[in-house]
């Protein structure tokens, strides 16, 4: 069983006092008051040496003589004494908790950029199960959403999301709106543009997309490119990593861009580009 005076070792380790320091202290602490004699006896501190030890402790504070002969000595408490030490360590380890945690974000930036990075992608086959599951993943947003396809694309997500859109405007959520659907041609476009921010792009990949509050996607294509809510051969990929959404995101956005531009202008430009056609 551990006794004050043996845990001498941890008190010279936590406070920097010498052996015989927290041997000395201690034993005070033990003995209440005691004279050299008795405290070289319990310490083992030999005697020679208690006097010289006691008038160090004296000058740190952490002892004090009592009056009367002969002379007696009493430890000072150790919530008092060694306060300011225990402050001076929990500010040391606050500050190397601090270093720490800068470190280990700089290796992780660094690491991010050197070491490939696995990241989940799931597939959803089937048209029906995919336009749900995006119905599901738009009720999760909270702050932005943004949709980028082509026309039919755009008449398939306002058939099954209409609803839903409502929804998220009252609850104050951006939502982007990309597609070929002009609100000054088509009467669809004006009714989305009640609640969505619409830009007509001249965008006609038969693929649809999905983009939430900048975190996770889904991104559809739809094989046959048409309004019907059933066919099989649909494929989607789903992913919650920031990264891969926002190269996606910019690739398509590219391509958007691409399409209101002169063809001699698109010349030499955006290499993304037949990538993307190929997807169509």
């Amino acid at each position: 069983m551990e006794t004050t005076l043996s845990s001498w070792s941890k008190v010279a380790e936590y406070t920097g006092l010498s052996e015989y320091e927290a041997k000395v202290y201690l034993a005070l602490i033990d003995l209440g008051v005691a004279g050299a004699r008795k405290l070289s006896l319990t310490c083992e501190v030999p005697r020679s040496k208690v006097y010289n030890t006691l008038k160090k402790l004296i000058e740190q504070g952490l002892v004090m003589e009592v009056p009367g002969r002969p002379k007696s000595f009493m430890a000072v408490a150790p919530d008092v004494s060694l306060k300011p030490i225990f402050l001076l360590v929990k500010k040391r380890a606050e500050e190397f908790e601090s270093l720490l945690r800068t470190l280990t974000e700089a290796y992780r930036r660094r690491r991010e950029r050197v070491v490939p990075r696995k990241v989940d992608v799931w597939t959803i086959r089937g048209r029906r199960r995919i336009l749900e599951r995006m119905r599901r993943l738009l009720l999760d947003a909270r702050r932005s959403v943004e949709i980028m396809t082509n026309e039919n694309g755009g008449v398939l997500f306002f058939k099954v999301a209409n609803k839903i859109l409502d929804k998220l405007k009252e609850e104050g959520v951006k939502v982007n709106f990309l597609s070929p659907l002009d609100p000054e041609k088509q009467l669809l476009a004006r009714e989305l543009s009640y609640i969505c921010d619409v830009e007509s792009v001249d965008f006609r990949l038969p693929l649809l997309y999905v983009g939430i509050d900048h975190s996770r996607f889904m991104l559809m294509k739809m094989i046959p490119n048409s309004l019907e809510v059933e066919s099989e051969s649909d494929v989607a990929l789903f992913s919650e990593d920031p990264t891969l959404l926002s190269m996606i995101s910019s690739l398509l956005l590219g391509y958007a861009s691409s399409r209101r531009e002169k063809p001699e202008e698109r010349e030499g430009k955006l290499l993304s580009i037949p990538l993307l056609q190929r997807l169509g």
